[in-house]
């Protein structure tokens, strides 16, 4: 009987080393909630799903989503207790984490009414129109831009993109500055179609930046030399070109 019990326990202790061997870590990643690139309900979103295919060539990881702003994302990352990484962290940001390479693109532009009849083929000319824009464009946009927005008294920042689009929508704005996807998700909003009889067909829009690059941040520097290999992976077999494509033809850019 002593014999029996003690090759039950052996045989139980050996199965739950093997499951210890094989099992995850869960890793805490924290995301933004704002659409296109974050969305809660149904854990999708531009942003989401490059962030999901990135942790599938890592399978060591079980990943958990945890939803909050932008500005908790940057307090989460300084603290030791709720998350491990976040993701739409620029390099400008004040952490210590250790950033990915560049993986999640803005590509923030000028839109203005069509019926408008506004002229922008370059920065200056935004300098005396009433602008929207999203919140810390002063200081992701370049020199001239802030330079221009900081003397331009109708200039106005919005912690809601959405905001920006409404306000250019009633005509309280001439001009929206930010990411085209997240204007050309905006504008389809019903509220918009059905009761304004407007979409993205009556807005131009005016290109003035090259496009913008933001980071996964982790704490742990292995993991995060880990999630670049695994960036690379999918830059290079077409997986990030065809989630970027997926997206535009969704919101119809042109």
């Amino acid at each position: 009987m002593a014999r029996f019990i003690k090759y039950t326990l052996t045989i139980l202790v050996l199965l739950l080393s093997s499951q210890l061997l094989f099992a995850k870590q869960v890793l805490r990643v924290g995301v933004g909630n704002f659409e296109p690139f974050f969305i809660e309900k149904g854990e999708r979103g531009l942003f989401l799903d490059i962030t999901k295919e990135i942790f599938k060539l890592l399978p060591e990881y079980e990943v958990e989503f945890i939803f909050m702003s932008n500005t908790r994302l940057l307090r989460e990352m300084k603290s030791d207790i709720r998350i491990d990484a976040a993701c739409n962290i620029f390099s400008n940001s004040e952490n210590n984490a250790f950033l990915s390479t560049p993986i999640f693109r803005y590509t923030d532009v000028a839109v203005s009414k069509v019926e408008n009849k506004i002229v922008i083929d370059q920065i200056s000319d935004l300098q005396d129109k009433s602008i929207a824009a999203y919140q810390g464009a002063t200081d992701l946009l370049g020199e001239e831009f802030k330079k221009m927005a900081l003397a331009n008294p109708q200039y106005s920042e919005y912690a809601l993109p959405s905001e920006t689009t409404k306000l250019v929508v009633l005509n309280n704005k001439e001009v929206r500055v930010g990411d085209i996807y997240i204007f050309l998700h905006d504008i389809k909003a019903p509220a918009y179609k059905e009761r304004k009889d407007i979409d993205a067909g009556d807005f131009v829009i005016h290109r003035l930046w090259p496009d913008v690059y933001s980071h996964i941040a982790f704490k742990d520097k292995a993991i995060r030399d880990k999630a670049n290999v695994a960036i690379q992976e999918i830059k290079s077999n077409g997986t990030l070109d065809r989630i970027y494509k997926e997206y535009e033809t969704y919101l119809k850019l042109q």
